[in-house]
């Protein structure tokens, strides 16, 4: 047995192969070809649109981060903001609780003021009543009262001013 064909069988069998050759490449060839070529565009439009996605999510990154600087340099102007405040608030306070303490120190040494006035005239009246009573018993003769009352006022008032 012969395994290589002798010659018509041979040329029967080339022109077999070149024939279904032909058959695969119009049948088989051009629309498997057709159908990678158009997955391949598919793939590379994915990859466009993923690098474009990869770009967006780059800008949106910006963004955010620019955002947040942003939102960080607003909040510390306002932690500043309210610190303002706060210590414009507490020196209004205090200015007011100094107003008030002042007032009522005034108020106090108005009164005081006047129960020392109060005083001196409470004392002065007795005072006068004491020594009317012992200038009546020392001269033994009563004066009257308006008299006596005049005596000690010109006697407490030398007193007031003499030097301490």
């Amino acid at each position: 047995m012969d395994i290589i064909p002798k010659g018509p069988v041979l040329i029967v069998q080339i022109g077999g192969f070149l024939l279904m050759l032909l058959i695969f490449k119009r049948f088989l060839f051009k629309p498997i070809q057709g159908i990678l070529d158009a997955r391949r565009r598919e793939i590379d439009s994915q990859f466009e649109n993923a690098e474009d996605d990869r770009k967006a999510a780059a800008e949106l990154k910006v963004q955010y981060e620019q955002h947040l600087a942003n939102v960080d340099a607003e909040m510390r102007a306002k932690i500043t903001e309210a610190a303002k405040e706060g210590q414009t608030l507490r020196e209004e306070i205090v200015a007011e609780s100094r107003k008030q303490a002042e007032q009522v120190l005034a108020r106090a040494q108005d009164e005081i003021g006047r129960e020392k006035d109060k005083a001196v005239l409470e004392i002065k009246t007795r005072v006068a009543d004491l020594a009317i009573g012992a200038a009546g018993k020392l001269i033994e003769e009563s004066l009257d009262s308006a008299k006596h009352r005049q005596l000690v006022d010109r006697f407490i008032d030398d007193l007031e001013g003499a030097p301490k």
